[in-house]
């Protein structure tokens, strides 16, 4: 059972462009502003070619299973494309309009069934849209926010049975406490941790800012008393960093998030500080997030070369994508990957292995070649839709084909992603990386 943090069930398998905002004025209600902002981006951004016949028959199939989902009998007449935006957008809410006479349903929840049902029309997996709490939710996945505790992340401890530091969130009540990653809670105030699940573990640390947490603390098998750390508002982490033996520095980034750069900047300091020889850079099970944080943690490695290409409208529109020359001093690297490396993780490691900065490590990628833009609608609501397609440095399509490691090693059985004494891909890229090391000295 692998971290909580890298579950595959957090898997995202996004990339796209934030676009905050509404591009048009809505009309009347905010659900009618969703939908004609809704109709205008999927039938003009959309990658290729859209048919705005398609468009509308998918509003018109989605109202129909919502009024058949209800009861009535009766179906909506068809809809026919026309020249002009406004009037499809018109014939779309005339039908929203019979729906609701027809079935009672509101308004809103009838306009979300129909952009869902253009969104859906295009045949595309990754163009979705989301109601306010849907878009709540994927953005928490992204950029979580804060939460009331020590700042630590925690996990049964599989010798002890108590409940153990995974990892210490640097600036947090815990690391100004001094806590380390490995440490043994042995009571949470008074209450005994052993045997405790995660969850159960959590509310015992958590409470209201300001209030204190008594932690009785084991390291390495000796008892270091009770530690009072004051609880504060933490962010949680999309980085993660520790220094492995011979000044190895290990860097899971678990997904790129609006914050990640300016963490995984932090990480990289850290380790120099503690003269860091060379990096494992940890994508596994990273399923994507914004672009622009892809980009930006790929620079730090990358010094004036290309990026990536962008295709968009068809190709109609390409453009390469240039690293700036502030790359930190280069240093050993390799990248661990597997199948749930995706979009902005495949980013990063293609622009790493088409530069030669580093050689990926363990299995192939999801592959997936597209990027979508994100788009606040006026009521709170969401539309995500693929608006380019890129290719790597070196002009590779990696779209439904994924990124071939350079050194294949097959993921072990109840891998612990990060422990070196359970986990074989991580120890197959300490040692590539320990000889590209001793190589270079």
């Amino acid at each position: 059972m692998k971290h909580g943090l890298m579950r595959r069930a957090a898997f995202v398998a996004a990339i796209f462009f934030a676009v905050p905002g509404s591009l048009l004025a809505a009309p009347q209600g905010l659900a009618s502003g969703d939908l004609l902002q809704s109709y205008e981006l999927l039938t003009t951004t959309y990658y290729s070619r859209v048919d705005i016949q398609t468009v509308l028959d998918g509003a018109r199939k989605a109202l129909n299973a919502e009024m058949q989902r209800r009861g009535a009998t009766a179906l909506l007449p068809a809809m026919h494309a026309r020249t002009g935006a406004g009037e499809n957008v018109s014939q779309i809410a005339a039908e929203i309009v019979r729906a609701q006479n027809a079935t009672n349903e509101p308004e809103t929840d009838l306009t979300y069934a129909a952009i869902r049902g253009m969104a859906g029309a295009l045949g595309d997996r990754y163009t979705a849209f989301f109601t306010p709490d849907e878009y709540q939710k994927f953005n928490q996945a992204l950029d979580p926010e804060k939460i009331s505790g020590i700042g630590v992340l925690i996990e049964p401890d599989p010798a002890t049975k108590y409940i153990r530091a995974f990892y210490v969130v640097p600036g947090t009540p815990a690391d100004r406490a001094g806590l380390q990653s490995g440490d043994d809670f042995l009571s949470v105030n008074g209450a005994s941790t052993k045997g405790l699940n995660q969850d159960e573990a959590v509310k015992l640390l958590r409470g209201a800012a300001g209030t204190v947490v008594n932690l009785h603390v084991q390291r390495g098998g000796s008892s270091l008393g009770t530690l009072a750390v004051t609880r504060s508002d933490v962010q949680p982490p999309t980085v993660i960093y520790k220094m492995l033996a011979d000044h190895i520095g290990y860097v899971a980034i678990l997904t790129f998030g609006k914050d990640t750069p300016d963490q995984f900047a932090a990480a990289l300091d850290r380790l120099d500080s503690q003269d860091v020889r060379g990096y494992v850079l940890d994508l596994r099970n990273n399923g994507g997030g914004y672009v622009n944080s892809a980009l930006d943690i790929s620079s730090k490695f990358i010094n004036n070369d290309p990026l990536l290409t962008v295709e968009e409208l068809g190709g109609k529109r390409v453009y390469t994508v240039q690293a700036p020359q502030t790359a930190v001093p280069p240093k050993p690297m390799t990248i661990l990957v597997n199948r749930y490396t995706a979009s902005a993780s495949e980013i990063t490691a293609g622009a790493l292995q088409d530069d030669g900065i580093g050689v990926l490590v363990g299995e192939k990628t999801f592959g997936k070649g597209v990027m979508q833009s994100l788009t606040q609608l006026p009521d709170g609501a969401a539309i995500k839709i693929t608006t380019a397609h890129y290719l790597t440095p070196k002009n590779r399509d990696i779209n439904l084909k994924g990124i071939v490691p350079d050194f294949a090693v097959t993921e072990n059985q109840n891998a612990r992603f990060g422990d070196t004494t359970n986990d074989a891909q991580l120890q197959a890229a300490i040692a590539i990386l320990t000889k590209k090391i001793a190589a270079t000295n």
